[in-house]
């Protein structure tokens, strides 16, 4: 191979941050370099190989940050699926109620902790998926899948903690995952059943996992934002299995590539009985790791939307203000309600037996264009009400902007129409004019359907003089984007 097409790197690199110490003398310890000029012992070559020296040998200690990197310096896919993996992990424990604990930087130490959030939340989503889902199969397989790859994880970290020489360990952690007919009959089973049973886990229903729940508790709300809320407790537990679980065997097909680059002296050394459950075939290795994380992250530079993440952001970052009313509607709504301030409306011409058939008209056509039937709106606010909230805050709650609506506006329930009377007043009889729509107050917890006047007109008998007067107030409605 020629000179100039050997790139080198210092095993900082690939030990990331801990001590080296070499057959004569002991390195300074280094922080993490991505890129550096020559540096004896391990080398990366054009078409992606590495070679491991000695000096990984004599480190003071291995990390799952250690295999990782050589995941990522041993094939293209590497550097792919590492950071996506890592990256998911963090978003699932690196959160506000986490940072008084002490910060995790070790990919194991990351799976331990969120196996831990899994455990405490178990009980709750089992009997969620099994009695309220009804996905008694995916439990099943879920299951399977959490118990193989959790205990791994504790085995991975005994491990790690014990005084077994490095060869040994790398060797150990490797094993667990198994020659190549060991882990298509413990893994691959498991692995392809888990991809069907996201995807589908309903013979009668549509949708994978995350739709699927998320479409069950819509048949209970009315707003898709409460929908995505009752449904995360779940699909947050799915996404977190099987991210730890996945990181979990990654790390140990890791290992697996790690051992195979020990130069022979090393491999020497390593208990036989770790060395006869490793795959020896790099190429093998690196395709069960595109099986363990293919439904996880996708391929590379391949569409993202039919991976698991995929779907999970897919249900997550839907529209707050959709209208599902219960399963039966799947109406998207302008953040914005429209509002009308009836006491602007002016009574205009000479008195008409028609007035308040005209104001009642004039109405309708400024609040039903483009805005939810009233009768859906009316089936909202009777929903806030059984929730004891007012229909502003469950709006707001669900993505709605209300700063423009006045404070006691009403939700509109029913169009405006007319209620002409006929009265007799010093022998001169005529018609006195009003008109209604009903609705409900958006700040009155508890608040039912009112009828509300929006105006009144008509003779006034005592002056002989013809009146017409709006009553104050304001009305809003829900409009469809």
């Amino acid at each position: 191979m020629k000179k100039n097409n050997i790139k080198t790197k210092i095993i900082a690199a690939i030990l990331s941050a801990i001590t080296v110490c070499s057959v004569s003398t002991m390195a300074a310890t280094t922080a993490f370099a991505a890129e550096t000029h020559i540096s004896s012992g391990t080398t990366i070559t054009d078409d992606n190989t590495i070679s491991l020296n000695q000096d990984l040998l004599s480190a003071h200690q291995i990390t799952s940050s250690t295999l990782l990197k050589v995941l990522e310096e041993t094939t293209k896919y590497g550097k792919f699926v590492s950071p996506l993996i890592g990256g998911l992990l963090d978003a699932f424990i690196e959160k506000t109620e986490d940072r008084i604990e002490k910060k995790v930087d070790d990919l194991n130490d990351k799976v331990d902790k969120l196996f831990t959030k899994i455990d405490a939340s178990e009980a709750s989503i089992k009997a969620e998926l099994t009695n309220d889902l009804g996905v008694q199969s995916f439990y099943n397989t879920f299951v399977r899948f959490k118990t193989q790859t959790e205990a791994m994880n504790k085995k991975i970290k005994e491990i790690y903690a014990s005084k077994l020489s490095n060869a040994d360990k790398i060797a150990k952690i490797a094993s667990l995952t198994g020659n190549y007919n060991e882990w298509k009959t413990i893994f691959e089973d498991v692995q392809g059943e888990m991809e069907a049973l996201c995807k589908k886990p309903s013979m009668t229903e549509n949708g994978n996992i995350f739709e699927f729940t998320y479409n069950h508790y819509a048949h209970s709300v009315m707003l898709s934002g409460e929908a995505v809320e009752k449904a995360k407790p779940v699909c947050n537990h799915v996404m977190q299995v099987y991210a730890a679980g996945c990181a979990t065997l990654i790390e140990s097909l890791s290992a697996q590539l790690c051992y195979n680059k020990l130069p022979n002296e090393a491999k020497k050394t390593v208990n036989p009985d770790f060395a006869a459950h490793i795959c020896k075939d790099t190429r093998d290795i690196e395709n069960e790791i595109k099986t363990v994380s293919k439904l996880l992250t996708g391929e590379e530079n391949g569409s993202k939307a039919d991976t698991l993440k995929g779907m999970f952001d897919k249900v997550m970052n839907m529209p707050k203000n959709i209208f599902v009313n219960k399963g039966h509607d799947n109406t998207q709504l302008a953040k914005e309600l429209k509002v009308r301030n009836h006491a602007t409306d002016i009574v205009k011409g000479a008195y008409k037996d028609t007035k308040g058939k005209q104001a009642a008209e004039e109405f309708n056509r400024d609040v039903e264009q483009s805005t939810l039937a009233f009768d859906k709106a009316k089936a909202l606010a009777d929903y806030a009400k059984a929730k004891g909230v007012t229909v502003r805050k469950l709006l707001e709650d669900n993505g709605f902007n209300t700063s423009a609506v006045p404070q006691n506006a009403n939700l509109i329930t029913e169009k405006a129409f007319d209620d002409s009377v006929t009265t007799a007043s010093r022998l001169i009889g005529y018609n006195y004019q009003k008109a209604f729509y009903k609705g409900v107050n958006i700040d009155a917890k508890g608040a039912g359907e009112a009828k509300i006047q929006i105006i009144d007109c008509g003779y006034n008998s005592w002056d002989f003089s013809e009146w017409g007067r709006t009553l104050n107030g304001n009305a809003c409605a829900l409009v469809v984007k």
